[in-house]
């Protein structure tokens, strides 16, 4: 063998054993190469199997809000219902079968409740949906916590998916009560998927279930220490975190955590027609109710993203066939309970939806009933975002368990003048908070009873312009009785509530029966809340 001959057959040998070495050892062999992955995502479903409608939020501007939806009963002529997991299904599997092997179903959570189905079979029937369809992983939101401990484990038990989320930990040795990432080999992709629920989930009405048992939290270093571990032990092509954190806290996280390749948020129920990048971070939201599914397209080459494309796709009921194997489990779901949740138990005049930043008809009718209910002179029922807007027409016990899929109790209480103000003052503060981190929530509390005249040109804590009950301004030394459901200020010493009695009447039944003997319903907006500008 002459020397060129030696170090031609050399060269090949060396070859095959560097390939040999780097198939042992897991390096990827595809380094120089431009692979492509497909993200397909869902978020806060709230266990909407069913299509619905739903009313979006209006844009706020500096001139007030702007309706992003025109005249929404004219419109639902036209574009009809929306969402329902069965045409959910349809779109995930048409885009996982466009990129076969290369695609990954995920959810950012807020899926397993919030609708009336949800108050009778706890989730179950979602979980069991989301395993066929084929779910890769969920990461789970505030609503998952609000059933107890020991039935959301079970859920998490039944999912053939990983539920993973960073930062919750157990009180007492604060160890990750959930795994907090997963590795998944997709398509010639090595991809890193980390969790995070909702922060401030122990903040919220889910603190009556299982949130009560950990701790929360953004948990910003941890996440850091946790995607450089990630790095060194895996090194993956790509880091996706899907979070329930809501659209301007992950916007905020990814500007402070470096490292995120995508971002897949929810908990806001923004619909993204666009996303937004923030520190190298693409970073986007699919809406709720299952009306949008969401599929981002990202291009890598040597661990580096080089290009995406992405769509928001919308559910609609009128153009999507509904996958037939999703809608009999949906029938099967809903027959043990067709009976009940099918009864016509009264009537509306107007449309009834419940997304609005101020107030809304939903917020104003189950303050009023509630007020109504209890003879009280203040109501407050908290500002949740999940609920089918209501369309002229007859209204079912399945409308009203949709409007309230809990069996809260009423609560009265009494709470001196002082404490009402600096109540409100304190929540209006927190939700139009500049700083993202701060904002606990959402939309305005929902209240009947007062009215309330603000001024956000105004510094912290001097925005309230007027508060009066019964068109007289609040007595800062008048005891005022209130009666709420789902709140839990009653019980901070900070407010001063005396008298706290648990009814035991579950607001849910007794709304169904308000309804029965006030229809037609005519619930609208109103004056009760007013803005004020500092120059007028």
């Amino acid at each position: 063998m002459n020397v060129r001959s030696f170090r031609a057959d050399g060269g090949r040998f060396a070859a095959v054993v560097a390939f040999l070495i780097a198939s042992a050892f897991g390096f990827s062999v595809y380094a120089a190469e431009e692979a492509e992955i497909r993200i397909i995502s869902t978020n806060d479903l709230h266990s909407y199997l069913r299509p619905v409608y739903y009313r979006y939020l209006d844009e706020m501007k500096p001139w007030g809000p702007q309706s992003r939806e025109g005249a929404y009963e004219e419109k639902a002529k036209y574009v009809g219902k929306i969402g329902g997991m069965a045409h959910v299904a349809t779109v995930i599997k048409r885009l996982r079968t466009e990129k076969p092997g290369a695609s990954l179903v995920v959810d950012a959570g807020d899926t397993w409740h919030g609708a009336g189905i949800s108050v009778f079979d706890k989730g179950v029937s979602t979980v069991k949906i989301m395993n066929a369809i084929g779910y890769e992983l969920m990461a789970p939101g505030n609503w998952e916590f609000f059933y107890p401990k020991e039935h959301l484990l079970d859920l998490v038990e039944q999912s053939d998916f990983p539920v993973i989320a960073y930062n919750v930990t157990d009180k007492d040795w604060d160890e990750p009560v959930f795994q907090q990432y997963v590795i998944k080999e997709v398509g010639k992709l090595k991809v890193a998927i980390i969790g995070l629920t909702y922060p401030w989930t122990a903040l919220t009405s889910s603190i009556t279930g299982a949130a009560q048992w950990w701790k929360f939290g953004i948990k910003e270093e941890e996440a850091k220490d946790l995607i450089e571990a990630i790095r060194e032990e895996h090194a993956p092509d790509l880091i996706v975190l899907v979070s329930h954190g809501g659209y301007g806290l992950d916007q905020k996280f990814a500007k402070r955590v470096d490292g995120i390749d995508v971002l897949v948020s929810g908990h806001t129920h923004d619909e993204v027609y666009d996303p937004v990048v923030w520190n190298d971070t693409i970073i986007y939201q699919g809406g709720a109710h299952g009306k949008f599914v969401t599929s981002l397209d990202v291009r890598v080459k040597d661990k580096k993203v080089v290009s995406y494309s992405y769509e928001l796709l919308k559910v609609r009921q009128s153009e999507i066939k509904p996958d037939p194997e999703i809608a009999k489990m949906i029938d099967e779901a809903y027959r043990p309970h067709e009976k009940i949740l099918g009864e016509v138990v009264g009537h509306s005049n107007v449309m009834i939806y419940r997304r609005d930043y101020w107030q809304s008809p939903m917020g104003n009718l189950l303050t009023d009933a509630l007020r109504d209910m209890t003879g009280s002179q203040i109501a407050f029922f908290p500002a949740w975002r999940y609920g089918a807007t209501l369309m002229p027409g007859k209204i079912t016990a399945e409308d009203v368990y949709n409007l309230v899929p809990t069996d809260g109790k009423i609560i009265t209480y009494s709470m001196p003048g002082k404490s009402v103000t600096r109540l409100v003052n304190n929540i209006l503060n927190a939700v139009v908070d500049s700083d993202p981190y701060s904002r606990v929530g959402g939309d305005m509390i929902r209240f009947s009873g007062m009215k309330l005249v603000y001024d956000l040109s105004k510094p912290y804590g001097q925005r309230i312009v007027s508060l009066s009950v019964n068109d007289k301004p609040v007595s800062k030394d008048q005891v005022y009785s209130v009666s709420s459901v789902h709140t839990r200020f009653q019980n901070s010493p900070l407010f001063g509530a005396t008298d706290v009695k648990d009814t035991g009447r579950v607001f849910v039944d007794e709304l169904v029966d308000y309804i029965r003997e006030h229809s037609p319903i005519e619930t609208t907006l109103d004056s009760r809340v007013a803005a004020i500008n500092a120059s007028s």
